[in-house]
């Protein structure tokens, strides 16, 4: 019996963990009313980091991460010899993340902010979980172009 209150107290830690960084996140991008918009923009950004990096880097970063960002990190995630997105400047990139923006519900929003501006705030707000090695790792494997946002 204690070990079923156990449980159910640390699913909601990271229940409330996950609500405590989405609306944070919110903030940051200046709509804190907006928390289901703010998920679907961290899922693009997180999926389009994803399928960029190598599997190895991808591992490291999500042992990094709270429970339901790894969940989140980690949904509709396919095994690929090499990752499948092959970015090689800003405007692809942030064509891949409207394209998932899209895909995962988000009608055209003003976000008063552009897209490379969003992304940059996902990636600083995620810097609260990644350590500054990890973040080394994930520029050194992003065109060039693309290692300022990170």
């Amino acid at each position: 019996m204690e070990n079923t209150t156990q449980q159910k107290v640390n699913f909601e830690k990271f229940s409330h963990e996950s609500n405590r960084f989405i609306n944070k996140l919110s903030e940051e991008l200046g709509h804190p009313e907006e928390q289901n918009r703010s998920f679907i923009l961290l899922r693009s950004v997180m999926h389009v980091i994803r399928d960029r990096i190598a599997i190895p880097e991808s591992f490291d970063l999500m042992s990094q991460l709270p429970l339901i960002l790894r969940g989140i990190y980690t949904e509709q995630w396919k095994f690929h010899d090499k990752p499948p997105l092959e970015y090689d400047t800003i405007e692809e990139m942030k064509e891949e993340v409207k394209n998932l923006q899209s895909r995962f519900g988000e009608v055209e929003f003003n976000w008063e902010k552009s897209t490379e501006e969003l992304i940059s705030i996902v990636i600083n707000c995620l810097k609260e979980y990644l350590s500054e090695g990890q973040i080394d790792h994930i520029r050194s494997q992003m065109p060039k172009e693309v290692k300022g946002l990170i």
